[in-house]
């Protein structure tokens, strides 16, 4: 078998040959990758959400306050009342530009404040954007998997939730919305 001198080593034609293929390889796997997807939207596509809301989820009340500080950045404070009326759960959340997009982080607290069990902040992630329609999904988890933002009217909107329980069970929830102020 013919050798090469490569730089100060000898190689074989065969492995010559590998090293050629495996530098046409990952030279086209370069080429093939796609360049990292630049941000869908930005806070502004969400500044409708400003201002005081009411709904219901089938027979509970729900209610969310939102406020825009910069034009980058939201915060908004949700509550849900049992169908007793009394208050069931609260949730804190913001929406904040990043370089990778907008970007949702949601914290769950019980009427007393109290963190719920083994809660952590949620992150969900604006990934579709059009003058109807807003899409976030979780991109570490699936409780919830998915929230999506339907414009019905200026002053209303339907929000659908989607959840993947930890045995793959699906199910999902919408919340119908209308601004007080």
């Amino acid at each position: 078998m013919k050798a090469k001198a490569f730089g100060k080593v000898k190689v074989s034609g065969k492995v010559s040959f590998a090293l050629f293929n495996l530098f046409l390889f990952a030279t086209a796997a370069l080429a093939a990758t796609d360049p990292p997807a630049a941000p869908v939207g930005h806070v502004s596509d969400l500044a409708f959400l400003a201002g005081r809301w009411q709904g219901e989820v089938d027979s509970s009340k729900i209610a969310q306050v939102c406020d825009s500080p910069d034009p980058g950045s939201m915060v908004c404070i949700f509550h849900l009342l049992n169908n007793d009326g009394k208050l069931d759960m609260i949730e804190v959340y913001t929406l904040r530009d990043t370089p990778e997009g907008v970007v949702e982080k949601v914290r769950f607290f019980s009427p007393e404040l109290g963190e719920q069990a083994g809660a952590t902040a949620t992150t969900m992630k604006l990934v579709s954007v059009s003058a109807d329609k807003l899409v976030f999904e979780n991109p570490n988890g699936t409780y919830p998997k998915r929230s999506t933002i339907y414009r019905t009217a200026p002053d209303a909107f339907t929000s659908k939730v989607e959840l993947i329980d930890a045995k793959g069970v699906a199910t999902q929830f919408e919340a119908h919305w209308h601004k007080v102020s």
